[in-house]
C-alpha cells in the first residue's frame, strides 16, 4: 500500500479516492436501515481514520425517523457521534440529498424547509460540505440546481451533480454528454458522478459513456457510484478506474456486494494490480468488517452477501431485487401469486409508454404498483395518483422532461376524475415557483409555536412529531452487550 496525500486531498489522477457508502446505502441496500446508532458507533472511528476522500453517512431523514421509531433514540445522538469522531478527520462528509430534493420543485413550502432542515443539519454537523444531489430524472438541471446550488454553496456545502444512469433509448452517451457541459459550464462543481442506480451498466457502455461524459467535463474529474443487482459493479468501478475515474464509491463486507456497492477491499486491491496509489488503511477497515459482522449476527441481518448473478431479463424490466421481493409478497397477499411473471412483463410496457424515466426510487415504486393493477384489472383500468402527477408534470414541470410520452396515454390520464385537482397543484407549483413561506408560518402549520427553534421543527418535521414522545437520550441500553 502506497500512503501520501491526506484523506480529503485532491491529489491528482494518479491517487485512488474512496467513498464510504457503508453506513448509508450499504445499510439502506442490505439492512433496510435498521442500524441502533449504538450498531454504528463500534466502527465509527475506523472507518473515519480509514483514509477515505469522504464519507456518505445515516444522517438524512429517514435514518432518525427509523431509529427514533424503532429504537428509541434520539437523532441529536447520531450527529453528536459523527461530531465527535471526525473532529480531528481531513475526511469529507457527504449529505444525501434525495429525499429532500424531490420537494423542490414542489409547493413553495417545501422548498423552504429544505433551506432550514439543511441549516440546521450543517449546524448539528459542521463536516458536512459536500451534498449528492440527483439529475437527469426530473429536470432537476433546469428546475432544481439553480435554486439548489446557491442555497446548499450559502451554507458551506457543495453540491456533487449526481448523472442516474437510465436504459431507455433516450438515454444515450450523447444525452449524457449534453448534460455534464450544461452542469460543468452553469454550476462548475467540484466533481461529476455516474450513479448507476439500478446496476445495469456494462463494461462496454462505459468505454463509450466516460469519454463522452469526460470530453464535456471541462477537466471537473469524474466519480463512479454503482449498485450491483446484476453482479458487474466491481468489475465495471474497475474499468472506469484504466480509464481515469479515481473516486469510487464502496461498501466493507458484510455491507457490501448483493444489490449494495463493491467491496472497499476488492476495489483497492484491483487498483493495486492496476499500478494505481491509494491512501486506504487496510487493516482498520478489516476491523470495521470483523465488528459489523458480528453486530449483524447478533440482530439477524444478513451478513454473508456475495455478487448478484448476471441476468439478461433484468435489463427488460430494471427492479431491485427488493423490490421484486415486496411484490411478490404483494401478489401473495392478493391472491394471485402466480401472476409475478406476468407483472414483469408488463413492466416495460409502462416504461415505453412513460417514456422511459430512470427506475428509481419513488418511481420503481410506482411503476411496479400500477403494473400490479394493470395485470389484476386490465391495462390502465384504474390508476394511481402518481400516474395522473407524471402525465400533469408534478415530478419535474414540463412534462417531467419527458416530451416522448404516450400521447393517448397522457390524454387519457389527465381526462380522470382526480386530474384536475392534480392538475391545479402543478399549476399552483409554477406560478409560486419563485416563493417561499416564512419560518414562522412553517411552524405554525406543524403545530409548533412560531417561536419554536429552527431544530425543533426539523426533528418534528422528520419524525412527524409522534416518534419524539419516546425519545430516550442514550438509546436502549440492550445493545451494549453485542458491542
Amino acid at each position: 500500500m502506497v500512503k501520501e496525500a491526506k484523506p480529503g486531498t485532491v491529489s491528482g489522477n494518479d491517487t485512488l479516492q474512496l467513498v464510504d457508502e457503508t453506513l448509508r446505502d450499504g445499510t439502506q441496500s442490505l439492512w433496510g436501515m435498521m442500524m441502533s446508532y449504538h450498531m454504528i458507533e463500534p466502527v465509527l472511528g475506523e472507518i473515519a481514520e480509514a483514509g477515505y476522500y469522504s464519507i456518505n453517512g445515516p444522517w438524512h431523514g429517514a435514518q432518525p425517523m427509523i431509529s427514533a421509531r424503532f429504537f428509541n433514540e434520539d437523532p441529536g445522538i447520531l450527529y453528536g457521534m459523527f461530531r465527535e469522531k471526525l473532529k480531528n478527520s481531513d475526511t469529507n462528509v457527504i449529505i444525501n440529498t434525495m429525499g429532500m430534493m424531490m420537494f423542490l420543485t414542489s409547493p413553495p413550502e417545501n422548498k423552504a424547509t429544505v433551506r432550514i432542515s439543511y441549516g440546521v443539519m450543517k449546524d448539528w454537523l459542521p463536516n458536512i460540505n459536500q451534498a449528492s444531489c440527483i439529475c437527469c430524472t426530473r429536470d432537476e438541471i433546469k428546475n432544481e440546481f439553480p435554486i439548489l446550488y446557491p442555497m446548499f454553496r450559502a451554507i458551506g456545502i457543495e453540491p456533487i451533480p449526481y448523472f442516474a444512469i437510465g436504459h431507455g433509448p433516450r438515454h444515450t452517451d450523447e444525452f449524457y454528454g449534453a448534460q455534464v457541459k450544461e452542469v460543468a459550464e452553469k454550476f462548475k462543481p467540484i466533481s461529476l458522478c455516474i450513479k448507476d442506480v439500478d446496476g445495469l451498466l456494462t463494461s462496454e457502455r462505459l468505454r463509450t459513456l466516460i469519454p463522452a461524459m469526460q470530453k464535456n467535463a471541462n477537466g471537473i474529474p469524474l466519480e463512479f457510484h454503482a449498485h450491483g443487482m446484476n453482479g458487474l459493479h466491481t468489475y465495471n468501478a474497475t474499468v472506469a478506474m484504466e480509464l481515469g475515474v479515481r473516486r469510487i464509491s464502496t461498501c466493507v463486507p458484510p455491507l457490501a456486494y448483493s444489490s449494495s456497492h463493491p467491496s472497499a477491499f476488492d476495489i483497492v486491491r484491483n487498483a493495486e494490480e492496476l499500478g494505481i496509489k491509494h491512501n486506504i488503511d487496510v487493516e482498520k477497515l478489516k476491523v470495521v468488517s470483523e465488528r459489523l459482522t458480528k453486530i449483524g449476527k447478533a440482530f439477524g441481518h444478513p451478513v454473508d452477501n456475495y455478487p448478484l448473478p448476471f441476468d439478461l431479463t433484468y435489463y427488460k424490466h430494471q427492479i431491485p431485487g427488493g423490490v421484486i421481493s415486496n411484490t411478490t409478497t404483494q401478489l401473495a397477499a392478493l391472491g394471485i401469486p402466480e401472476k409475478l411473471q406476468e407483472v414483469l412483463d408488463e413492466i416495460p410496457r409502462i416504461l415505453e409508454e412513460l417514456g422511459h424515466p430512470i427506475m428509481i426510487t419513488p418511481f420503481s415504486q410506482y411503476i411496479v404498483t400500477q403494473a400490479v393493477l394493470n395485470v389484476q384489472l386490465g391495462r390502465w383500468e384504474q390508476c394511481i395518483d402518481s400516474m395522473v402527477e407524471h402525465a400533469a408534470g408534478l415530478f419535474g414541470i414540463e412534462d417531467a422532461g419527458l416530451p416522448d410520452m404516450d400521447p393517448n396515454l397522457k390524454d387519457k390520464l389527465l381526462s380522470l376524475p382526480q386530474a384536475k385537482k392534480i392538475k391545479e397543484r402543478a399549476d399552483h407549483i409554477i406560478e409560486h415557483l419563485n416563493s417561499e413561506p416564512s419560518a414562522e408560518e412553517l411552524k405554525k402549520n406543524l403545530g409548533l409555536p412560531p417561536d419554536a427553534s429552527d431544530e425543533d421543527f426539523v426533528l418534528t418535521y422528520i419524525l412527524m412529531g409522534e416518534a419524539m414522545k419516546n425519545i430516550t437520550p442514550g438509546g436502549p441500553d440492550s445493545y451494549k452487550k453485542y458491542l
